[in-house]
């Protein structure tokens, strides 16, 4: 059975009250996964695979009509072919969007439910409800309102800026919130964070049977933009003055989950953490003068209101804020505001954490980005040249939230275009890596080979081709900087110096003097032939093995990318199940020697002896000889000394053990189970990643060195301009929360459910759209799409019909629409 994954990666937009239509599209999502999880899990004995609602009994959560049940009759049509997993590994959200996000990646990291907060935005979303009681209005305040309010709702009527002419239940609520008390946000944060903590509480009472939706070895990211109004001073280094300080704004608050291989779940996303996503959420959606900025201090006192623990509280501070302590500042001192104040749209975030996924099998990569409100189809207000208020409004909110995605889309395009590129010199030159490696090994590549054999040939792989001389120095003299930049951060680690402070730089600089004097960094670099251990290498090599961990990374990444490839070539039969079950087993291995070199990035690792010996040397002391580029250079002692340093570190790390490790993998006996060309494919990977880095750099640095994936990713949105299956009116919006602002939502829960609706609907449009792309070319002819959509499309409307009271009308309409579908 082919098998391939789609992986998406989530940006949700701010847009305050449109949060509810994000939510609509969340519930879909969560669906799409969860008919992934049930297609590929074993079927009971007593129940078939293709049985209609099943769904239901396996999640009682949803109807016994759902549109769980039309996924998964899509992946269950197409497994006859292919089977398809479906992942969301990422997700980045700012304001409104981050309080979806951290509700969605709770559902995904536990499989748990999103009804609870379906009710939630319901039922709490109401401005009557979020309007701090200090502030909110009384029946007298500000009387002289009570004669405007007719012709102010006919003028906001006719601007737009509310649905229609406006009910009394939203005159009631726009008439509290303008005579609410001035010159103070008049919306509750403390009660934002506590519906958001009420919402993650309700949803851990899920009945699912699964423990996750995430399948074993695969990590989930969240990532929620804050805006800190006092910022975090930084140091940036220029010419003259040597160093200029500072203030950075932005901040990203990560939140991580983990289902190791093993069945264990490391999880940020379990009730411990619930006040940290809670305090995120809300901290994310402080949009400036409607809620009070947040500090850490305000979920403290929420807590102890309700006598509740915060367990995590600790570690958020430390994942979240080290950066803080570490220059000095106090974390729970710092004011945060609206994420979409600065980055309103975290798709570059989304995209960092994408490189760092790697596929477990032959992959399709989706940057899925939900706008409720695209500018594409909307007519600019106006063409003159707007008046005072108009362009001080525009400058300092509208625009900055509202500026189109242009330039991180064209990144992303560039991104898949340096990918195919890569791709395309993979291709072309493995034939010449394959002969070269055939002449290093003497002809023994494809018959059978020892642990030491592969180890030698590892060796000689390093050795340079005639006439590469330039190239291979460049490039060897790269790996050296990047294993040296790495022994700094070591150093910075142990001395609690801060990436890029004065320090720090002090480090750098005696670290490469040493390296220049012992002949590490070189104009040449040159290996003996008869090389059979690594303790033979010269000192430059030795560096590398010892420190090298991205450059180690990247090839073992490599590796998993040509396996990745090998896939689609398996043939069909007994002998084909047989090669796909090797090549699983061997990337498990393989993961594994990934994962081992994790400790690499836990600045806890290194003994009390190896801090010591880095503050001994690196610490400044008038009393103690200060150690400086010149001073490596001039006094053999302290070069004596740093290189002891030095080699100790080596040897905690042992980054040497490391790559035998993944030696023993490429010549154990599952490997060379494989076949004949399988072999030589990933070996050439293997022993052949000095040509692979030295042609995947160049354009591999648009990409990020650290990456882990080279694969395309390509870019859908949901919106309600693209999904066109069901319409009515295309000069009116269908989402009424977008009026009064943004805020119409809040006004009255008749807009809520329109706009909830909505988001379910135009989700189930996108995602079989999205579903289907995935599809290859001649696969397409069994499914009828269409009969798919309209499936869900009515099992959206049966079941909001009952829940949906505020809409009869429009689910009355939609229904007839569906049925000339």
């Amino acid at each position: 059975m082919k098998e391939k994954e789609l992986r998406l990666a989530l940006v949700l937009f701010g847009g305050v009250s449109l949060a509810v239509y994000q939510h609509g599209i969340n519930r879909e999502i969560l669906n799409l996964v969860r008919a992934s999880k049930l297609y590929h899990a074993p079927p009971a004995r007593e129940e078939p695979q293709n049985v209609t609602g099943s769904f239901h009994r396996h999640y009682p959560d949803e109807p016994e009509s759902s549109t769980g049940d039309a996924y998964l009759q899509f992946l269950q049509i197409l497994g006859k072919d292919m089977a398809l997993r479906v992942i969301v590994d990422v997700i980045a959200g700012s304001s409104a969007g981050a309080i979806n996000g951290v509700t969605l990646a709770a559902a995904l990291a536990h499989d748990r439910t999103l009804k609870p907060i379906t009710d939630l935005w319901l039922e709490q979303a109401d401005m009557l409800s979020l309007l701090a009681p200090g502030a909110k209005a009384r029946l007298w305040s500000k009387w002289y309102f009570w004669p405007l309010m007719r012709p102010l709702m006919s003028r906001l009527g006719r601007e737009g800026l509310i649905p229609g002419e406006g009910d009394a239940d939203i005159a009631k609520r726009i008439s509290v919130f303008l005579r609410s008390l001035w010159f103070k946000p008049p919306l509750d944060g403390t009660r934002l964070s506590g519906l958001i903590l009420d919402g993650l509480s309700a949803m851990d009472a899920s009945t699912s049977k699964w423990e996750s939706l995430l399948p074993k070895g695969e990590k989930l990211d969240l990532l929620l933009t804050v805006t800190d109004f006092h910022g975090l001073q930084r140091p940036i280094f220029i010419h003259d003055p040597p160093v200029a300080n500072e203030r950075e704004h932005r901040h990203l608050l990560r939140f991580g989950f983990e289902h190791r291989r093993t069945g264990h779940l490391l999880s940020e996303f379990n009730v411990d953490n619930f006040p940290s996503l809670a305090f995120a959420g809300r901290a994310s959606a402080s949009y400036p003068g409607a809620f009070p900025p947040a500090q850490i201090r305000e979920m403290d006192d929420l807590l102890a209101a309700r006598h509740m623990p915060w367990p995590a509280r600790s570690h958020f501070i430390e994942e979240n804020f080290r950066n803080y302590r570490e220059r000095g500042e106090d974390p729970e001192e710092a004011v945060l505001v609206d994420g979409s104040i600065l980055d309103n749209k975290p798709i570059m975030a989304c995209v960092e954490a994408i490189r760092m996924h790697s596929a477990f099998r032959e992959v399709d990569r989706r940057l899925v980005y939900v706008d409720p409100r695209p500018k594409g189809r909307r007519v600019s207000a106006g063409t003159g040249v707007p008046g005072f208020f108009a362009t001080l409004r525009g400058a300092l909110t509208d625009l900055p939230r509202q500026d189109p995605v242009y330039n991180e889309l064209a990144m992303l395009s560039r991104h898949n275009v340096q990918a195919r590129r890569l791709k395309e010199a993979i291709l072309s030159a493995r034939p010449q890596v394959v002969e070269y490696l055939e002449e290093k090994t003497a002809g023994r590549l494809k018959g059978r080979f020892t642990i030491d054999d592969l180890q030698q040939w590892r060796m000689l792989s390093f050795t340079p081709v005639a006439g590469l001389s330039i190239a291979y120095d460049a490039w060897m003299r790269s790996l050296v900087f990047e294993a040296l930049d790495f022994v700094v951060q070591i150093v910075c680690w142990a001395c609690q110096y801060v990436a890029d402070s004065p320090e720090a730089c002090r480090v750098q600089e005696v670290v490469e003097a040493w390296a220049r004097h012992q002949g590490v960094i070189s104009a040449t670099y040159r290996i003996p032939e008869q090389v059979y251990r690594n303790e033979e290498l010269p000192l430059f090599v030795r560096t590398i093995m010892d420190f090298g961990v991205i450059y180690k990374r990247r090839r073992l990444n490599f590796v998993l990318h040509e396996i990745n490839d090998l896939y689609p070539d398996v043939a069909e039969g007994a002998a084909a199940d047989a090669e796909s079950e090797t090549l699983d087993l061997l990337k498990i291995k393989i993961h594994k020697c990934i994962s081992d070199l994790a400790f690499c990035d836990d600045p806890d690792f290194l003994s009390r002896q190896a801090v010591t010996a880095c503050r001994e040397i690196f610490h400044q002391d008038e009393a103690i000889r200060e150690y400086s580029a010149e001073a490596i250079q001039g006094d053999p002692l302290a070069c004596t000394e740093l290189s002891h340093l030095i080699e100790r570190l080596g040897q905690e790390y042992d980054l040497a053990r490391m790559v035998d490790n993944s030696d023993a993998v490429f010549a154990s006996p599952l490997f060379l189970k494989l076949r004949e060309q399988s072999r030589l494919a990933i070996l050439t990977g293997y022993l052949g990643y000095f040509f692979w880095d030295m042609i995947l750099r160049p354009t591999a640095s648009a990409l990020s060195q650290k990456a882990e994936t080279i694969e395309e990713i390509l870019v859908d949105r949901i919106s309600p301009e693209d999904a066109r299956n069901i319409t009515f009116d295309l000069r009116k919006e269908v989402l009424l929360g977008s009026a009064f602002a943004s805020f119409g939502g809040f006004l009255g829960r008749s807009i809520r459910e329109n706009d909830y609706l909505w988001g379910r609907l135009n989700a189930v449009d996108r995602l079989f759209d999205i579903l289907i792309s995935t599809v290859p070319v001649k696969l397409r002819k069994g499914f009828d799409v269409a009969a798919l959509k309209k499936r869900a499309y009515e099992s959206v409307l049966e079941e909001e019909r009952h829940a949906l009271g505020s809409v009869q009308g429009l689910i009355d309409k939609l229904g007839d629409a569906v049925k000339r579908l």
